[in-house]
C-alpha cells in the first residue's frame, strides 16, 4: 500500500532557501547510503564532540558559520529512523557511485549529484552565504534548471529512488511510495523562489530563472501554486491598507489617506512586478482595479473640495499624482475612465478646463425697459420716416440692444463675484 503523500510532512519542513542546509545529511555528515551501524557509529562520535564542545561541523560549504548546535544535530539523527522522512532528504543530497545492487546508470548518480551541488551552491549565494558575483549566477541558475528539468522529466530518479526504499526494507514505505516522493520534488526544488522575491531587485534579476523553470513540464504546476499564493498574500496586505486609506479618506483626513496609498499601497503593487509572469490575467487584473479605484476616488474627492477651498501646490501634485497613478495601474477595462478623470482634474488645475459654462438666466426686467424706451423712440419715428423703414432700422437696433444687454448682465455678475471673493 501506498506511503500517503501527507505522511511526507518533511518536504514542508525542508522548503525555503536553506533547503540544503538543513537537510539531515547536511548536519550530521553522513553519505545517503549509511546503513544502522554506521549511523550509530557516526551518532556516537557527534555526541562525543558536543559534550565538550557546542556545535558539530556538519557537511562542508554548507554548514553555518560555527557549525550546527547541539538541538539542530540531535533532532537530524532521530530523523534518520523514519524512512518516509529520511527519503526525503535522501532525494536532496549526494548519492555518489551507485552500490553493487543499484542498477542505475552511472549518469544518473553524477547529473543527480551535479544538480544538487549546483543548487545548493547558487541558494548559499542568493541567501548572501557565499561571495559569488552576481553575473556569475545567472550561469549556475540556467546549469541548475538543465539539470533537474531533465531528470525529472525523463524520469530518471524513479529507479534509484525504489532501489534505496527496499535497501532500507522499513514496512512504513513500499516501493510505490517513490512516485509519491517525486511527485513533490519540484515544488520543493522550487519553494526558495518566494523568500527570494522579497528583495525587487533579485526577483526582477530571477524572472528569467523562473521561466526558464516551468519550460519544463514537472514545474509549470509547482510554480503556478507557489506564485498564487504569494500573489494572494500580497493582495491581502495591499487590500488591508486600502480600507484603511478608504476610512481615512470617508474621514476628511485626506492627507493620511494620500501617505497611505503612495507609501504602502502602490509600493505594494509594484513590488507584486515580478511575479507578473506567473498569475493568471483575471487575477491580476483584479488588484490592479481595486488599487486604481482607491486611487481615482481620493483624487475625485479632492478635486470636489477644491470647488470649496483653492488647492495648495502640493494638493495640486499629490491630486495629479494620484489621478496619473491611476490611470497607469488600471487595467485596460478602467482605462477610458481613468483617463477621463486624469485629464479633468489636470485642465481644472492648469486652468484649461473645457467645463460647460453654466447657463445663466435672461434679463428680464432690463429687456423690458429697454423695450418700453425703445417703444416710445419708434411712435415718434414711424410718424416722421413711414412704417417700414423704421420696422428694418428697428429691428436691427433691437438685436444689438439685446447683446449690450446681456453684456451689461454679464460685467454686473462679475462685479458682484467679486465683491463675495473679498
Amino acid at each position: 500500500m501506498t506511503t500517503p503523500v501527507r505522511e511526507f510532512d518533511r518536504f514542508e519542513e525542508l522548503a525555503g532557501t536553506q533547503l540544503y542546509r538543513r537537510n539531515v545529511f547536511a548536519v550530521t555528515g553522513l553519505p545517503t547510503g549509511a546503513s544502522g551501524p554506521a549511523v550509530r557509529r557516526h551518532r556516537q562520535k557527534a555526541e562525543a564532540r558536543l559534550a565538550v564542545e557546542d556545535s558539530w561541523p556538519g557537511a562542508p560549504d554548507l554548514a553555518p558559520a560555527g557549525g550546527y548546535g547541539k538541538d539542530e544535530v540531535r533532532a537530524s539523527f532521530e530523523g534518520l529512523q523514519d524512512p518516509r522522512r529520511r527519503m526525503v532528504d535522501e532525494l536532496l543530497w549526494l548519492w555518489g557511485t551507485p552500490d553493487s545492487g543499484c542498477e542505475c546508470d552511472p549518469d544518473v548518480h553524477e547529473r543527480h549529484d551535479a544538480a544538487v551541488l549546483l543548487h545548493a551552491r547558487v541558494l548559499e549565494a542568493e541567501a548572501g552565504r557565499r561571495p559569488v558575483p552576481v553575473e556569475q549566477r545567472a550561469s549556475m541558475w540556467e546549469d541548475v534548471v538543465s539539470a533537474w528539468g531533465r531528470l525529472l522529466a525523463d524520469g530518471a530518479l524513479r529507479q534509484h529512488v525504489r532501489h534505496r526504499i527496499r535497501a532500507l526494507g522499513d514496512p512504513r514505505l513500499d516501493e510505490d511510495a517513490a512516485d509519491d516522493l517525486l511527485a513533490r520534488l519540484p515544488r520543493l526544488l522550487v519553494s526558495p523562489f518566494p523568500q527570494l522575491f522579497a528583495d525587487r531587485a533579485t526577483a526582477n534579476r530571477l524572472t528569467f530563472v523562473c521561466s526558464a523553470w516551468t519550460g519544463f513540464p514537472p514545474f509549470a504546476g509547482p510554480f503556478s501554486e507557489l506564485f498564487e499564493r504569494a500573489v494572494e498574500e500580497a493582495y491581502e496586505k495591499i487590500h488591508g491598507d486600502l480600507l484603511t486609506a478608504e476610512r481615512e479618506r470617508e474621514a476628511h483626513h485626506y492627507r493620511e489617506a494620500f501617505l497611505l496609498l503612495r507609501d504602502r499601497v502602490v509600493p505594494g503593487f509594484e513590488d507584486m512586478a515580478p511575479l507578473r509572469p506567473f498569475v493568471s490575467d483575471w487575477r491580476y487584473d483584479e488588484i490592479a482595479h481595486v488599487v486604481a479605484v482607491g486611487l481615482n476616488n481620493l483624487a475625485v474627492e479632492l478635486l470636489g473640495v477644491c470647488v470649496h477651498r483653492p488647492p495648495s501646490a502640493t494638493w495640486r501634485e499629490e491630486m495629479l499624482w494620484l489621478a496619473e497613478k491611476a490611470y497607469e495601474i488600471g487595467p485596460d477595462r478602467d482605462s477610458a475612465g481613468l483617463k477621463e478623470n486624469w485629464e479633468t482634474i489636470y485642465d481644472h488645475l492648469t486652468g484649461t478646463g473645457r467645463r460647460p459654462a453654466r447657463a445663466r438666466p435672461f434679463p428680464w426686467r432690463a429687456f423690458l425697459l429697454v423695450l418700453v424706451f425703445v417703444g416710445g423712440a419708434l411712435s415718434h419715428l414711424i410718424e416722421a420716416f413711414g412704417f417700414l423703414p423704421v420696422l428694418f432700422i428697428g429691428l436691427a437696433v433691437l438685436g444689438v440692444v439685446g447683446h449690450i444687454v446681456r453684456f451689461l448682465a454679464w460685467l454686473a455678475d462679475g462685479v458682484r463675484s467679486g465683491r463675495r471673493r473679498k
